[in-house]
């Protein structure tokens, strides 16, 4: 799994989720310019997937195999869950969602990378 691509993703979530921040303490809702900016994470998130998914088929396992699929299972879903919830609530707590759905990619992008570097 590519660091660099681990730190794009990671990178592009923590502005997303500052943004999302920024909505909520300026008493928004959330609108399709931040839902654009989800898109693009949500994009970065499945290219590292991809990553992920060809680095198990071609390079050496992870000692912790079944943890490293839950992850790469578990990714693409964090952030449309967060939207729909967001979506689905309308209040001003609910971008508040996307900033953790941001944060829990940061997390789960990271300790996949971790988990990619510890090999049998």
């Amino acid at each position: 799994m590519s660091g660099t691509l681990v730190a794009v993703v990671c990178g592009l979530a923590v502005v997303v989720g500052g943004w999302a921040a920024l909505t909520a303490a300026r008493d928004r809702r959330v609108g399709r310019p931040l839902l654009a900016g989800l898109a693009v994470v949500e994009l970065a998130v499945l290219a590292l997937v991809v990553d992920g998914v060809a680095t198990l088929v071609s390079g050496p396992r992870p000692v912790e195999l079944a943890t490293s699929i839950a992850y790469l299972v578990v990714a693409p879903f964090a952030l449309p869950a967060g939207a729909f919830w967001a979506l689905a609530d309308r209040s001003r707590a609910s971008v508040l969602v996307l900033l953790v759905a941001c944060l829990a990619v940061v997390v789960i992008a990271y300790r996949a990378f971790l988990l990619f570097q510890v090999t049998r």
